[in-house]
């Protein structure tokens, strides 16, 4: 059927990239509600003048503009109850009805977006994928598609399936990246799971992956949770970082989409950048303070450390001892020594995790000296196959043999 959608292809067409693809993904599935469609030009004013719609928050118009030279000429020629095809990375994804076109302040629409953070990298890819002219009218995404084949998507029928399965009635929402999942994570989550049914990880899956991509990380973070934590009261989603969430308004997005999902409060870190707390007559607020009519309540997480003190994970704000007795949990740091081969402490990361990335940066490392598994590492006798995995593994616990020290 999609062979014969490309071969047949007779109808004008939109060239569009895959952030606008979950984009209009994210609101066909009812996770971007009070919004529920493509807005026209009167509704785009409204919104970027006032920030609401229908009365609720939401931090600006939600509008199909993609950039280039052809697709400004069929925008421009396109009528009324034209359909337009939509192609992305040369797979028809989608079709869309033609309601009406209409131009728009791209310099405008990028300091919305970006909440005035306009000189950055980040902005000027925003701004380069933007074009002068905007379509709405009802769409429909192909789900069958190939450009959504790696999606492996969990939707929010699974969710809501997952919670009546599970008789589930509180629901938190955390957004994560788990570059790598570390102790401190396993720590948030039980805390979390102490005071709700549920806890739902939006694991963000970014265009552009760093050091460890989505497969990785997800696997890593499907293993915790497999054989640590209470599986059945832990669901992944997988959020695509798009252009929607890149500016300070983005975590009022990330709770639309939580509430959405049925999670009535959402976990979010006190140093997170966006969240803009402030004090005012002994009185904590956040940018959620000034949002309208979202009714999902926010969590705040402190900052977890190990103490070489108090010899365990402990809160900022409840260990007595100095931060030279601490040891941070950053991401990039762990990145660094993964990144040159090395295996991280285990008070970090579970050696499980660190065997699986590990061998997943580099496939066949051991290859020449892994026949000599046997004669390196007692055993139980069996001969059996060993992977790279089943070396740092065996290799980690050598490390922590404390009888010789």
């Amino acid at each position: 059927m999609e062979s014969q959608r490309k071969n047949n292809l007779s109808t004008p067409a939109l060239f569009i990239d895959k952030e606008a693809v979950f984009a209009l993904l994210l609101c066909q599935e009812g996770l971007l509600t009070p919004v529920n469609h493509l807005m026209n030009e009167k509704e785009m004013h409204e919104v970027d003048n006032t920030g609401l719609f229908e009365g609720q928050s939401f931090p600006f118009s939600f509008i199909l503009a993609p950039a280039g030279k052809r697709n400004e000429q069929v925008m421009r020629e396109s009528k009324k109850g034209d359909e337009i095809a939509l192609i992305c990375e040369n797979h028809l994804c989608g079709k869309l009805l033609v309601d009406s076109a209409f131009k728009i302040d791209k310099q405008a629409r990028l300091f919305k977006i970006m909440s005035g953070d306009i000189y950055s990298k980040k902005a000027q890819h925003i701004y380069n994928r933007l074009g002068n002219y905007a379509l709405c009218g009802e769409y429909e995404l192909y789900l069958q598609s190939e450009i959504f084949a790696f999606k492996d998507r969990a939707t929010k029928q699974a969710i809501t399936q997952f919670k009546k399965r599970n008789n589930t009635q509180s629901v938190t929402a955390m957004v994560l990246d788990a570059s790598p999942i570390t102790r401190i994570h396993e720590r948030i989550f039980r805390s979390i799971l102490e005071e709700n049914d549920l806890l739902v990880l939006l694991l963000l899956r970014r265009q552009n992956e760093g050091l460890l991509d989505f497969y990785i990380r997800k696997t890593c973070l499907e293993f915790v949770i497999t054989n640590y934590l209470p599986k059945n009261r832990i669901a992944i989603f997988p959020l695509d970082d798009i252009y929607l969430f890149a500016g300070a308004h983005g975590i009022i997005l990330d709770a639309i989409l939580a509430q959405n999902l049925g999670c009535d409060r959402i976990a979010i870190g006190e140093n997170y950048p966006n969240l803009a707390i402030y004090y005012d007559h002994q009185k904590i607020y956040s940018i959620f303070d000034m949002a309208k009519d979202i009714k999902i309540k926010v969590k705040l997480l402190s900052e977890f450390v190990h103490c070489n003190q108090c010899k365990t994970i402990v809160s900022l704000k409840t260990c007595p001892h100095s931060k030279n007795h601490h040891i941070y949990y950053r991401s990039g740091f762990l990145q660094g020594i993964l990144q040159s081969g090395l295996i991280p402490p285990t008070i970090l990361v579970r050696k499980e995790v660190s065997a699986k990335i590990l061998s997943y940066l580099f496939p066949k490392r051991f290859e020449s000296i892994i026949q000599q598994f046997g004669a390196m590492f007692a055993s139980s006798g069996m001969i059996e196959e060993q992977s790279d995995e089943d070396f740092y593994l065996k290799l980690i616990d050598i490390y922590q043999t404390h009888s010789l020290n």
